[in-house]
């Protein structure tokens, strides 16, 4: 009897440890690791007229916690960072060619992502007739971001990220007048372009897809990329075209399906319904058109017509 009971014991103890390693095995898919550097900010001045403050560490923190709620990346600490870019500072000026893997390899890491902020600043638009008067603050913000694959130095992806967003406004009449103004129109408008960087670099090796067709469409990416209001546009891809003489893969012949509003977000996948168009298939790629974060907050949606059309 003492034998049976050992023996359903190791049978258990197998199972268990089986069921134990296949799910360590599941929730450890392999993911890039990117580690994302010190974001500068020429833009800075500190003239006693001019001051300006870009508030560049502000800007990483927000790409970092974007680029973590993403996913689909193992995201290096800060401090990491440091030491993985003085490795390759020591690896490009004394390294042979075999050190740390050779060229610019560095350990652990995938791909680095270099950033400056480039433009800051803002700009009024006011109108004024009879006894009305209008006045709106429009803040801009642009940062040149960089892709950099770690093992060869090769810039993989480099695009500037652009937004501008209504931060502040007036109006006045003879009798009456208000005002409204953002508490920290930077952090607002850091935080949207934070969101389209860590889009950028996500969309540039997992693109936004449709994972389920129908009356409602699923997109396999959530609230991290995507909000609710959002435009996107669906295409079919088709063909790859090669450049001959180089072997490039100039991307693919792409069919427009239609185009989508965001519904509703999750954390790791949204919904969508067809505005224009098709209805999208499984699939089919998604780009986005317009982010309702900033039609929102700058130009809005025009309402709908209370009498005839012109």
């Amino acid at each position: 009897m003492r034998s049976k009971y050992i023996v359903i014991i190791s049978t258990l103890f197998v199972l268990v440890t089986g069921l134990l390693v296949s799910n360590s095995s599941i929730a450890e898919p392999d993911l890039p690791v990117i580690g994302i550097t010190k974001i500068k900010a020429p833009v800075n001045d500190n003239g006693y007229y001019t001051r300006k403050n870009a508030k560049a560490a502000n800007f990483q923190t927000m790409l970092e916690t974007q680029m973590s709620q993403v996913g689909r990346f193992k995201i290096i600490e800060r401090n990491r960072v440091d030491e993985v870019l003085a490795e390759q500072g020591l690896n490009n000026e004394f390294g042979d060619g075999q050190t740390a893997g050779g060229g610019f390899n560095v350990s652990g890491i995938d791909y680095l992502v270099y950033g400056a902020i480039t433009k800051l600043g803002s700009r009024k638009k006011a109108m004024t007739t009879g006894n009305f008067s209008s006045v709106s603050i429009i803040t801009e913000f642009s940062a040149d971001i960089k892709v950099v694959d770690a093992s060869t130095g090769e810039v993989r992806k480099a695009e500037t990220v652009s937004v501008e967003s209504k931060t502040a406004g007036g109006i006045q009449t003879q009798s009456f007048a208000s005002v409204d103004s953002a508490g920290d129109p930077l952090s607002d408008i850091q935080r949207i372009a934070a969101k389209k960087v860590a889009a950028l670099i996500a969309t540039s090796i997992f693109p936004i897809e449709v994972v389920k067709g129908g009356a409602v469409t699923y997109l396999n990416y959530g609230s991290a990329i995507l909000d609710k209001g959002d435009i996107v546009s669906a295409y079919r891809p088709g063909e790859d075209l090669i450049d001959e003489a180089t072997g490039i893969n100039l991307g693919s012949e792409e069919e427009f399906e239609g185009d989508l509003e965001v519904t509703e977000v999750n954390p790791k996948f949204s919904k969508a319904k067809v505005i224009s168009g098709n209805q999208p298939s499984k699939g089919s790629i998604i780009r986005i058109k317009t982010k309702a974060s900033e039609n929102s907050s700058s130009t809005g949606k025009p309402g709908k017509k209370r009498g005839r059309k012109i």
